[in-house]
């Protein structure tokens, strides 16, 4: 969904108007969206709902929330001496030489696929390196 959101004032007082659900006088079965005024004493807020101003869309609140994983935030080095995670001897550490390491794999994001993150197991190394395959 595309379309934006945008926080509407009163013409009057500059105070935050609210969306109000307004029911149709004759169709009570019917309702619009409109902004209203919820300030005391000011004059939008004093007039009948129906004169409110109607809201653009339905949409009231828009809330994108966007992950991003690191590796740093996934794999930890001290994982290397973790017992129960799985270790291959299939890979070599580009750092050191070593032929194990323990894996773990991470969702990278919706099209990347999943990332297979490696740590050397060597005594002091403690490399860490991705590979990602593209499900």
């Amino acid at each position: 969904d595309d379309r934006l959101t945008s926080m509407q004032f009163c013409t009057e007082c500059n105070n935050l108007m609210y969306p109000k659900e307004v029911r149709d006088e004759q169709d009570r079965t019917a309702s619009r969206l409109v902004y209203a005024c919820r300030a005391p004493f000011c004059q939008v807020s004093s007039r009948p709902t129906h004169r409110c101003p109607a809201a653009e869309s339905n949409l009231v609140w828009k809330h994108i929330v966007k992950h991003s994983t690191k590796a740093d935030h996934v794999v930890n080095p001290d994982m290397a001496s973790d017992p129960t995670l799985p270790r291959t001897r299939e890979v070599e550490c580009e750092k050191c030489g070593n032929n194990e390491a323990v894996y773990s794999q991470s969702t990278v994001g919706a099209n990347e696929g999943v990332a297979i993150y490696f740590i050397c197991t060597s005594t002091g190394c403690g490399h860490v390196w991705n590979k990602t395959t593209a499900e």
